[in-house]
């Protein structure tokens, strides 16, 4: 009996276990578990033994997209689709790292710190387990409280009472390592203060921001303008939750990073002009050293997690791909070290300008949006 692709209705050698027209494995259409996860695995990660050799490659600047454009393309995988899949890893560890300290959900780079004394005199640097916004709140609630011992009935505003209330604050104080202040301590003058929300200007009290919602705020200082509403809302949101903004924009590095490299793979153009290179070349040159970067940037965040080093590695890390953009031009185009030190100069002085304006215009997208 003859056989058919399934597919492609193409014919069927005899015990042929491929289709030599659309290349589908010969099946009865039912697949099990194993295969549809395998599928899911080659066809979204690709994790073949070229996407790990070429990994470790790219840590030798420039190498692999000398020998791409030597017409070994098979040899590597595709750039783009190399870049999504690191990328991807990337923000994944990223997001990590933010929330891996001690299970707080505010992330490591967003704990509040404070300075306290020790019966020696000498002052050291804590962490506190809250947020600038719910020290805000405490502080609010210590003035509220305040207020309310105010209006008790003079019998009531004994020093039996006021240090049964000062003995509770000072515990709950303890258990969020807040700084304890008695019933009639100075509030800190900043509660009082106002502060600007936002990049419009708009200046709130900070009790106001403490107990009103974005819209009643809105209705009380009677803003009409858009902008200055879009402020409100999304500048009380990341107070509130700077954790989301942060997150946000890691979600959005993505495609700051592509339009970063399209804008410098412009530059490229001009500075090697005489070699008349396509502009295609350079945006896969910078692709793929990008892409090493964030592999590079990947072991320094793993070794955090697991506790092998703590975050100053990450940021001596994060400085080492100038100097490797050095050799990856010196590699990849061929000149001498001089012209390419000077040309690393210039590349890398616009690099920081056009790195900075796309940071700034991704953060206000981001900021509007999240």
């Amino acid at each position: 009996m003859k056989r058919y692709c399934r597919n492609c209705y193409h014919p069927l050698p005899y015990k042929a276990k491929f289709c030599a027209h659309c290349g589908q494995k010969d099946t009865d259409g039912r697949i099990g578990m194993k295969s549809l996860m395998g599928r899911i695995w080659n066809n979204t990660f690709h994790l073949e033994g070229k996407f790990i050799r070429t990994s470790w490659q790219l840590f030798v600047p420039g190498m692999v997209s000398k020998e791409f454009f030597k017409g070994k393309q098979d040899r590597y995988p595709h750039p783009i689709r190399m870049f999504a899949i690191v990328m991807f890893l990337f923000l994944f560890l990223l997001n990590s790292m933010l929330k891996s300290k001690e299970g707080k959900n505010h992330g490591v780079f967003f704990s509040p710190i404070t300075t306290v004394e020790t019966e020696t005199g000498d002052t050291l640097v804590k962490e506190i387990s809250f947020t600038l916004f719910e020290q805000m709140k405490y502080n609010a609630m210590l003035y509220d409280l305040e207020k309310d011992y105010e209006h008790l009935p003079a019998e009531l505003k004994t020093p039996q009472v006021k240090s049964v209330v000062d003995s509770l604050l000072q515990s709950f104080a303890g258990r969020y390592n807040l700084e304890h202040k008695e019933l009639m301590d100075s509030l800190p003058q900043e509660l009082f203060d106002s502060l600007e929300i936002g990049f419009g200007g708009v200046k709130l009290a900070i009790l106001d921001i403490v107990r009103l919602e974005p819209d009643e705020i809105i209705q009380s200082y009677k803003l009409t303008d858009w902008f200055d509403k879009l402020m409100v809302r999304q500048g009380i949101k990341s107070i509130k939750t700077p954790d989301a903004l942060a997150h946000a924009y890691i979600g959005s590095l993505t495609w700051t990073i592509l339009i970063l490299v399209a804008l410098m793979s412009g530059v490229l153009a001009l500075l090697y002009w005489r070699q008349r290179h396509y502009y295609v070349e350079h945006f896969i040159f910078l692709l793929h050293f990008h892409t090493g970067t964030m592999l590079f940037l990947m072991l320094a965040i793993i070794g955090y997690l697991i506790g092998f080093w703590d975050k100053r590695v990450i940021q001596w890390a994060a400085f080492l791909p100038a100097p490797a953009m050095y050799l990856a031009l010196w590699r990849y185009y061929g000149q001498g070290w001089f012209n390419t030190f000077v040309k690393w100069l210039v590349y890398g002085f616009l690099y920081i300008f056009a790195f900075a304006l796309s940071f700034i215009l991704g953060l206000l997208v981001v900021f509007a949006m999240f």
